[in-house]
């Protein structure tokens, strides 16, 4: 049976081109050889006491909110659709130690669930930092656009964090080229409770 190393040179470095090249795309890592830099949400309005950064897409740019709980969104082109990140802070609350036990996933997927095109494809409790957290995962159809997200809601000593990392776009089969992005965004998530 004829190996690489049996094919003539030049046909050999295509191939180990071609297949170094696929390899990257597939990774995460690779999949995003792109700039890359770092939001903070020092000094914004909202974010007293709590201090959020996180890695994006250095492509994407803050834009104007009209969500009052956003400390800030961001947006970009990503692969043929319009990738997003939005930082978000609850409100205060007394109960949050109980909101924030692991068996509250299943609460949280209920409620997700109810909201009209909305269609929950998973909810898991994990720790961030030492703390409580949830992931959830989402899709919405509001044609003609369609969304994906992925949101990490990390319980902090009195109030929420959700840091949410999606996709939207007319094209739904584009959609998933935003996972390995947001998988990114959400390990680079880093919080400081003043």
């Amino acid at each position: 049976m004829p190996t690489l190393a049996d094919a003539p040179p030049r046909k050999a470095m295509l191939r180990v081109l071609a297949a170094a090249l696929a390899l990257a795309w597939a990774s995460p890592a690779g999949a995003q050889a792109q700039d890359w830099k770092e939001f903070s949400s020092r000094g914004l309005p909202g974010s007293a006491g709590v201090v959020v950064r996180v890695r994006h897409p250095a492509a994407w740019k803050r834009v104007d909110t009209d969500d009052p709980m956003a400390l800030a969104e961001l947006r970009g082109p990503e692969g043929g659709v319009t990738g997003i990140l939005q930082v978000g802070r609850g409100q205060r609350r007394d109960d949050l130690a109980a909101v924030c036990k692991p068996e509250h996933a299943r609460t949280m997927l209920q409620r997700a669930g109810e909201q009209p095109g909305v269609q929950v494809t998973d909810v898991f409790a994990r720790q961030h930092e030492g703390r409580p957290a949830f992931e959830i995962h989402y899709e919405r159809d509001a044609p003609p656009d369609h969304l994906l997200v992925r949101s990490l809601v990390v319980c902090l000593k009195d109030t929420r964090l959700v840091v949410s990392c999606g996709a939207t776009g007319q094209d739904r089969t584009k959609l998933g080229a935003i996972e390995p992005v947001c998988r990114q965004v959400l390990e680079s998530l880093t919080v400081t409770e003043q």
